[in-house]
Parts: C-alpha cells; structure tokens; sequence
C-alpha cells in the first residue's frame, strides 16, 4: 500500500471539503453541505471539479493531507464558480477564479505560487 491510498479517499476527500466549508472565505460562499467524491489514479491532473458537485482527487499527483486540503480548496473555487454560473470552461483560472485563489491562500496559508 503506497502512503496516497492511505490519505487520498472518498472519505478523506469528503472531511476535508466539510472542514474547508467552514472556515473563511469558503463560509461566505455558502457551499452545498455535501459532494461527491471520487478517486482516479490520472498523471494529467490533480483534482478536478465536474458538474454539479462532484469533486475527484489524483493519487497520482496528491500524496500528502497539505497537498490533499490545498487540490480539494482550488476545486471548491471552481465548484463556487459554477454555483454563481461564472466558470469558463475555457478559462477556468480566470480573474474571478485568482482572486478567490488570492483570498483563499492568505486566509488559510496555501502557497500562492502552487495553487
């Protein structure tokens, strides 16, 4: 068993996004109190948002809780952008999205650079 299949689950995944939903600035944003969950085993990503509230962690790229906590915040962003109907599916990252990245890092300590 690899270190990431003790730390990356549905389950894990799912604590981590209720923690998160309740600290700034993820509290104003009023989340769904739950998500689904999913797993993959993908090289190209580290987590993903799809509609309407399904988000899925990498163990390819996610091996620890801090990296697993900062994927799961940068795909609420996204999630937080598709409930205020502003997600690009072309550009994802785009100003909305920095400035929610920019609010985030500085509330809860992520590294601005890798977010």
């Amino acid at each position: 068993m690899q270190a990431h299949d003790k730390v990356v689950t549905k389950k894990s995944i799912l604590l981590a996004y209720q923690m998160l939903r309740c600290m700034p600035p993820f509290v104003d944003m009023r989340l769904p109190t739950t998500i689904e969950t999913k797993v993959v085993h993908d090289l190209s990503m580290y987590g993903c948002f799809d509609e309407p509230n399904v988000i899925t962690i990498s163990t390819a790229k996610v091996w620890d809780v801090s990296q697993l906590v900062a994927t799961i915040a940068h795909e609420m962003i996204h999630l937080h952008q598709f409930r205020l109907k502003v997600l690009d599916e072309e550009q994802p990252h785009d100003v909305f999205f920095m400035n929610c990245a920019r609010d985030v890092c500085v509330h809860l300590g992520f590294d601005k650079e890798h977010f």
